[in-house]
């Protein structure tokens, strides 16, 4: 039977990736390893992994990684809490478990969820029987699913893809423009011999990035409707969050399409000025009325 190895990335909110684990647990289907990353936390994140495991009587492994060492790291059968030397972003934190998780050889596949996504109890059940049936039916194993994602409220957001509009730099969760799809870096389900991501990539549009590189892998993404998570989003509006999102969608198009950058930037930046004044009206108005 297939082996899935699980990877987590957790900074600096040891609490959302202790409620993640307690879901990836409750799985149907158990057989998984689990792989958590931490980049670097500068808060108590370690200590609050630590305690849940040892509270819910898990055997896990502490191991420090850099350059020099993280090849001499094994994948024991227990639960592997990996401390990076740095905090190099999505794709340098992702890209640890899935070098450690292609140094063994016991894993088939690979899922990269975020710390901050709540599983249904048969998400890798289905998850794993979609896979193989997409294998069966392409004859290949350079298959990469997305998954559905539901709000708190229950209600879908989204069907494992996002679609950039590439004139505009905006992105929609259904296909209402033509435009790019990608696989939401949220939840990524692919077999192991997938290709690393693009570390130059810190945070936001990585994702976008490496449906790219499987793409031009000859990869075919494609989703498990069957396969549920719930995920937590900050909703409020941070300027700093907006413009590490400017900067990678600069770095993307950059890369991928020059030719758009200056058709791209200015809408953006109208765009993040639009949200901050909004933002500002928003909080003025509650504290009117305060």
């Amino acid at each position: 039977m297939n082996t899935t190895c699980i990877c987590i990335l957790n900074y600096n909110n040891g609490l959302k990736t202790t409620r993640c684990i307690s879901a990836v647990l409750n799985q149907t289907l158990q057989n998984y390893r689990v792989i958590i990353i931490d980049n670097r936390s500068t808060d108590d994140s370690i200590s609050v992994i630590q305690e849940f495991l040892e509270k819910n009587k898990l055997k896990y492994r502490l191991a420090e990684h850099d350059n020099k060492s993280w090849d001499s790291l094994s994948c024991p059968d227990e639960i592997l809490l990996v401390r990076s030397d740095r905090n190099g972003g999505y794709s340098t934190g992702n890209n640890i478990g899935i070098r450690l998780a292609k140094s063994v050889n016991i894993f088939s596949n690979i899922l990269i969820i975020n710390n901050d996504v709540e599983l249904g109890e048969n998400f890798l059940e289905e998850m794993v029987k979609r896979f193989e049936d997409l294998r069966k039916h392409y004859r290949t194993g350079r298959i990469a699913l997305g998954a559905i994602e539901l709000g708190v409220d229950g209600k879908i957001r989204h069907t494992g893809f996002h679609y950039l509009h590439l004139l505009s730099g905006i992105v929609f969760s259904s296909p209402v423009f033509p435009s790019l799809r990608y696989i939401v870096g949220s939840c990524i389900f692919t077999g192991i011999d997938a290709p690393l991501l693009d570390e130059s990539f810190f945070l936001y549009f990585d994702d976008t990035q490496y449906s790219k590189i499987l793409l031009r892998n000859g990869y075919i993404l494609e989703n498990s409707p069957g396969s549920f998570f719930i995920h937590e989003k900050e909703r409020r509006f941070n300027l700093g969050l907006q413009w590490q999102i400017f900067k990678s969608l600069v770095h993307f198009y950059r890369l991928r399409y020059p030719f758009l950058l200056p058709v791209v930037v200015p809408i953006r930046l109208l765009l993040l000025l639009y949200l901050r004044l909004k933002s500002m009206m928003q909080a003025k108005g509650f504290t009117q009325s305060q």
